[in-house]
């Protein structure tokens, strides 16, 4: 036991060191509670609940697909930072899921198992539980992950859910992309050999009718996708969140880091409730270390999202405590569920039962194969093969070989007689849509009738109990792979311990389909994983699913979670407006501040520079390909007598990429070098290539009007000091135009091949003086 690091409350670390170790890794990648709520940025327009596989997935690619829309994105998960990876990825460090236990009541609740693993629901099954922390349980998962088939997503049974048709059509044409992500793609691409080989074709040749044989669908990286890229190793999305978090910090300008950050991971924080108005989630009651906090107005934006992806079961628990209309409950949420019907064959086959394998294992050998077929009722099922000439089938499948002398060893205890085989049977569980609490052979969640103690809310309970039909299937399946290794060595002396393992139906934690998705009135959720009678309220993970098949949920749900980043990105990016549109309305959300100096808003209304060195204030909200812009600007010191002096100095910039706010001495100037600035000088100042400091003035590709060094103002239009000048600058692919006080002073045909973008965003300059802006407002062009 060691005691706490500081009992002073009042001293803050850092980074805090144990006897033992630094906490860099959970100090670089969480947040605190007072970081979340008081920042200074703009409110969190997305909020993911939960960063297990799911979660951590969905975040990642909103910060990444939102990068033009500016938008900030909270992910909240009940447990601490355990591991940036999968813990086969690293050192053998003891980190294993913990045995399933039955919790039907709070007093059988075991409390923490294995440091982050506990049983926040009840049931009279037992199961393992949650693994409470960043990456969650794809921490720990097993890495099979295989496609759906195509009769997993056609059309079902009359009292049967289905999946969609445009969301069967969206995972077919995008599994090949999530696979390589995952390093499903090239499908066993680190393992090779004579058994993998031999076994191979073996199996080819007894399987039976309605079987079909694949390479493994592993999602374990051996080869990296492009030169140069080393690669993952076996597949965590706790990877994905903590790179997509540190490059963010990254991207930030170091003296305000956490206002300007789009993406912040808060753990120790367990949601309790959502509260609705009308048909949107607006507050989330928190407990943050076990302390009440909630997050709305003004910490949420008013459009904010909310995403439950903290695991089937909680999910579903959450949305009947907080989210079902009460005709709703008991009827369609938390019915459906599913889990797999799994069993494990094994058997020791003598090699030279396997045609072509060489008499001795001279290299290390290992296989992978899997089989798909089907019961004669129509229940899918699944056999992943492993096969070693080591002690057990998968001993070194998934295992971190440090060094050769212990490669030797491995190799030189491999059996020279007989190959260990397991046939990981996985079998479909049909769900029954319609199934109530209470109903007898049919799974489903409900509100148990115990409060969690901790939260004074009630815990779900998990009916989870196959029907007739399932458990028939369940033995013809088991059948179906004794007859495979049967027909693998057909002489009985060739074949030893035969036996079959079947396991508990709760040990797979590949729990599904309690908020299915598909047609309203027939289903909780639609195509997109969004709540049909809620407007900003979504679902990540396998509670999606309407139909489980056989295949482990992993690629199909991480598959679903993309389509559902894709709509909400797309629900938040502004259609093309016809008409002008204000971007800036008094409030600086949505705008953000780069370099040096800033700006102050006067009345409500008006933007006002204090330059202290090189800046610019841009709209991180949208990017603008053609348009029309209009902003008002005021100049009180225009001109300077002093020759060669300087007077208030200004632009407007257009079509630039977002900014890296990291580096302050050289961010603003990328959206100059790549963009277009339209000048705001009178005294049209040309600084010195050698000495900027020095230069001359009056120059046309430098006064007000000009496109910056590129295209000369032909007049000076602007009004005398303290007067209100209107910029209209017209961009299209060919040309920007620019208009001054209803003159034309700007015709600038864009060549080819200038190196500069055609869209991007807007910005507005601090240079020098106190130049105004107001009504900036923008329309688009086709």
């Amino acid at each position: 036991m060691l005691p706490k690091l500081d009992p002073n409350p009042n001293v803050f670390l850092n980074v805090q060191q144990t006897e033992f170790s630094f906490d860099v890794l959970g100090r670089w990648i969480c947040s605190t509670w007072p970081e979340v709520s008081n920042n200074g940025g703009d409110p969190f327009d997305i909020v993911v609940i939960g960063a297990g596989m799911f979660g951590g997935y969905i975040a990642d690619k909103l910060y990444r697909r939102a990068e033009n829309l500016g938008l900030r994105v909270l992910v909240l998960d009940a447990g601490s930072f355990l591991l940036p990876a999968h813990t086969q990825n690293l050192p053998r460090l003891g980190l294993n899921a913990p045995t399933e236990q039955v919790v039907a009541s709070n007093a059988q609740d075991p409390g923490p198992q294995n440091l982050v693993w506990g049983h926040p629901w009840h049931s009279s099954q037992a199961f393992p539980g949650l693994a409470y922390c960043p990456g969650g349980r794809s921490l720990f998962w097993g890495g099979w992950s295989p496609r759906l088939t195509s009769a997993d997503l056609g059309a079902r049974p009359a009292g049967e859910a289905s999946w969609p048709a445009d969301v069967a059509t969206y995972l077919s044409a995008n599994y090949a992309a999530v696979e390589t992500e995952m390093g499903v793609q090239p499908t066993t691409d680190y393992i090779s050999g004579d058994l993998f080989n031999k076994l191979k074709a073996q199996f080819q040749t007894v399987l039976g009718s309605g079987q079909s044989l694949e390479e493994a669908p592993l999602a374990v990286q051996g080869q990296a996708p492009e030169s140069g890229l080393f690669p993952f190793d076996k597949y965590s999305s706790a990877f994905l969140l903590f790179d997509a978090i540190r490059e963010d910090i990254g991207k930030r300008w170091r003296n305000n880091i956490d206002a300007w950050r789009r993406l912040m991971l808060l753990p120790h924080t367990q949601v309790i409730g959502l509260k609705t108005v009308g048909n949107r989630v607006t507050e989330l009651e928190l407990r943050v270390g076990g302390v009440q906090q909630f997050l709305r107005a003004p910490l949420l934006s008013p459009d904010c999202t909310v995403i439950l992806a903290n695991g089937t079961i909680e999910a579903t628990r959450l949305a009947l405590d907080s989210l079902a209309p009460p005709a709703m409950i008991g009827g369609r949420m938390g019915s459906n569920l599913m889990a797999h019907l799994r069993s494990d064959i094994s058997a020791r086959i003598r090699r030279t039962a396997i045609p072509g394998l060489p008499a001795l294992a001279t290299a290390l050998e290992t296989a992978a194969l899997l089989v798909r077929g089907a019961t004669t009722d129509g229940h899918e099922y699944h056999m992943q093969v492993t096969a070693s000439a080591g002690v057990a089938s998968d001993v070194n499948l998934f295992t971190s070989v440090p060094d050769l002398d212990l490669l030797d060893a491995i190799k030189a205890n491999q059996d020279p007689a007989w190959i260990p085989i397991t046939l990981r049977a996985i079998g479909q569980m049909i769900g029954h849509p319609g199934a109530q609490p209470g109903d007898a052979k049919k799974s489903w969640i409900d509100l148990a009738w115990q409060n969690d103690p901790a939260t004074n809310r009630p815990r779900a309970w998990v009916n989870l109990d196959p029907s007739d039909a399932d458990n028939a299937a369940w033995t013809e399946m088991e059948k179906a792979a004794q007859d495979l290794l049967n027909a693998m060595a057909p002489n009985p002396a060739d074949i030893q311990n035969l036996k079959t393992n079947r396991n508990n139906i709760g040990t797979t934690h590949h729990e599904a389909g309690t908020l299915w998705m598909g047609l309203p009135g027939q289903s909780v959720t639609d195509s997109s994983g969004k709540f049909h009678h809620l407007a900003n309220t979504y679902v990540a993970g396998p509670a999606l699913f309407p139909v489980i098949g056989s295949a482990n949920p992993s690629l199909t749900a991480t598959t679903l979670a993309r389509k559902t980043a894709d709509a909400i990105v797309t629900g938040y990016t502004p259609a093309p407006s016809p008409a002008f549109k204000p971007l800036f309305t008094g409030s600086r959300q949505g705008w953000q501040m780069a370099g040096g100096g800033d700006f102050l808003t006067l009345f409500g209304t008006i933007l006002e520079a204090r330059p202290n060195g090189l800046g610019l204030l841009w709209y991180t909200r949208e990017v603008f390909r053609n348009f029309v812009l209009k902003v008002d600007w005021l100049s009180f010191n225009p001109t300077t007598s002093v020759p060669g002096g300087r007077a208030d100095n200004s632009g407007v910039l257009i079509r630039f990429p977002a900014l890296n706010a990291s580096d302050p001495a050289n961010d603003w100037m990328l959206a100059s070098n790549k963009g277009y600035e339209i000048q705001i000088d009178d005294m049209g100042f040309k600084p010195d290539p050698i000495n900027p400091n020095v230069g001359t003035n009056f120059d046309p590709l430098h006064q007000t009007g000009a496109i910056y060094a590129l295209a000369p103002s032909s007049t000076l239009a602007s009004k005398s000091a303290g007067q209100w000048n209107t910029f209209e600058i017209e961009a299209t692919a060919a040309a920007i135009k620019v208009t001054l006080n209803g003159q034309l002073v700007t015709n600038y045909a864009i060549p080819a091949n200038d190196g500069r973008n055609r869209e991007g965003h807007i910005g507005l300059q601090c240079h020098s003086g106190n130049v105004q802006f107001q009504n900036v407002m923008i329309r688009t062009l086709p």
